[in-house]
């Protein structure tokens, strides 16, 4: 296979740049790297990148709150499940956030609590909806790949590169992504829901790449913080798809049939 050099430039001024670019920046000058020489292993995202949930977190809620005769519009929920009740939200240790409690429990007390202190429901029908939220919303049924998704992987496979997963998810998601026919895919899966820290911290992009190169390794994802910055502070390189690219990251693609030929320049 025929490896191409594919010089690309970032202005400082565009991305805030991890560590090993600094000196460039000190130097006044645009920080530059290599994608496509020596790229061997890929890291992915989950949600919005490889496949997604219909409905999410805010329906659902809304669904649950029908089922129990309680009619709530969606702009009283959204505010609370777009908030900090996922540890993915807050910036903090899970034993910060989650205080000896289990992962759903912690997550489910927090939007019942969201509801009734913005005024959504009272406490009983809270309560009421967020018993079923675990249920409902690892229902592999609502959970979808992009079209996209398997052809390429099989693609990257198949040109030798190794692949991994990185997720800020769910306790569940194992039995989610099998469902899904990812699990074949992939030599190793890290959940935060399993660890300590969630994307972006550089601790569970160390989980997540143990035994791999930094400088062959490329992070493939839909968030701007969580996966392209958290991989750039990590010292890795990072591909941002399928969100409209409004960084202006050098690195993008619409879909994921565009990742090949950044990762290694597969034709």
């Amino acid at each position: 296979m025929r490896r191409t050099r594919l010089s690309l430039r970032i202005s400082p001024s565009r991305l805030r740049l991890p560590s090993f670019c600094r000196a460039a920046v000190a130097r006044r000058r645009p920080f530059c790297y290599n994608v496509g020489m020596g790229i061997r292993n890929v890291l992915f995202d989950f949600d919005m990148t490889l496949g997604y949930r219909s409905p999410m977190w805010t329906e659902t809620v809304k669904e649950l709150l029908l089922e129990n005769n309680v009619c709530v519009p969606e702009e009283l929920i959204r505010p609370v499940t777009h908030g900090d009740v996922y540890p993915w939200k807050g910036g903090v240790t899970h034993d910060d956030f989650f205080g000896g409690k289990s992962w759903w429990d912690a997550v489910s007390g927090k939007i019942a609590d969201g509801l009734v202190s913005t005024g959504a429901c009272g406490r009983e029908s809270a309560e009421k909806a967020v018993r079923g939220l675990r249920e409902r919303f690892c229902d592999t049924s609502y959970w979808h790949l992009f079209p996209d998704t398997l052809p390429v992987l099989e693609k990257l496979r198949s040109a030798g590169y190794r692949l991994r997963l990185l997720s800020n998810h769910v306790p569940e998601a194992r039995s989610i992504f099998a469902a899904l026919g990812l699990t074949p895919f992939f030599e190793k899966m890290t959940i935060s829901s399993e660890e300590k820290w969630e994307k972006p911290s550089p601790e569970i992009y160390a989980a997540a790449t143990e035994g791999w190169n930094k400088s062959e390794s490329v992070m493939v994802g839909d968030g701007y913080e969580a996966d392209v910055l958290g991989a750039l502070r990590f010292g890795m390189k990072a591909i941002l798809v399928r969100k409209p690219n409004e960084h202006g990251y050098c690195l993008y693609s619409e879909n994921l049939e565009g990742i090949p030929s950044l990762a290694g320049g597969i034709q």
